[in-house]
């Protein structure tokens, strides 16, 4: 870090303290929400991080410079900062290292990939909690990030989008998207689906479907309940009863998931 910028932040850092305690002591968190600061300078990673994240219990703020970042944290009061690597005036690992020494309570995230290995590696070395995937995987991300609230039971997410290519089923809503096309479902169907899209390729048991699916009455459902629910799926996927590509049945054992390519049709051929 320069001189300049050292002198600077030191000058500053019991004004740091005061923004975060009169932060703090003014109730700055809201109830049922987290609060978290993206350090990141990939504004496409923080546009798809924050559309994916839209809807739910979580407020985002996004900074590209970790000199600012310093101040934000004072000024917001998160309850999580997530860091990727680089940086402006400071590189991420300044940051961190500047904000651990000073804030050592407020949990930190680091995020890497390809080509920021030792990044990872410095940032566990400075008591980052945990390093994450990046490009950041939502899914993972919102359930990591949630277990850092101050009240985590109190911060109910939204399941999010399961986005399989040529499908996509939505997190709450009972519809899922084929090729573009929406298509409703009723609720226990929708609850299948959702399923079997989740653990997509693996080989589900009848009994743990009907567990997953109808609970405490799984047990008690009959068997041809899931059968008839898995051909009504087939029917809405456009499935071949006789040669089913989508949920394959598995002798002895259960229902296999898949997406399977598009089917292509050979062009017509006129002999002369």
């Amino acid at each position: 870090m320069s001189g300049l910028l050292t002198q600077g932040w030191e000058s500053d850092n019991s004004q740091f303290h005061a923004r975060r305690r009169a932060c703090l002591s003014a109730g700055g968190r809201r109830a049922g929400r987290l609060a978290v600061l993206l350090v990141e300078r990939d504004t496409d990673l923080v546009r798809e991080l924050l559309d994916a994240m839209a809807g739910q219990p979580v407020e985002v703020r996004a900074c590209a410079d970790p000199a600012e970042a310093l101040l934000q944290v004072g000024r917001t009061c998160p309850d999580v900062v997530v860091v990727g690597p680089g940086g402006g005036r400071l590189d991420a690992a300044e940051f961190l290292t500047i904000l651990r020494t000073h804030d050592p309570d407020l949990p930190l995230v680091a995020a890497a990939g390809p080509g920021s290995a030792d990044f990872a590696v410095r940032a566990t070395e400075l008591g980052a909690a945990a390093v994450v995937p990046r490009p950041y995987r939502p899914r993972e991300l919102l359930r990591l990030l949630r277990s850092f609230a101050p009240r985590p039971d109190q911060v109910d997410l939204r399941p999010l989008p399961i986005d399989l290519g040529r499908l996509r089923v939505d997190g709450a809503v009972p519809q899922f998207w084929l090729d573009g096309r929406t298509v409703p479902l009723p609720p226990m169907e929708f609850l299948l689906l959702r399923y079997f899209a989740e653990r997509a390729g693996a080989v589900l048991t009848r009994k743990e479907l009907l567990q997953a699916v109808w609970g405490d009455r799984g047990a008690a459902t009959h068997s041809n309940t899931l059968s008839v629910h898995v051909l009504r799926l087939r029917k809405r996927l456009g499935d071949d009863e006789a040669d089913p590509r989508w949920i394959k049945a598995v002798r002895g054992l259960g229902y296999q998931f898949t997406v399977p390519e598009p089917e292509t049709r050979s062009p017509d051929v006129h002999p002369r």
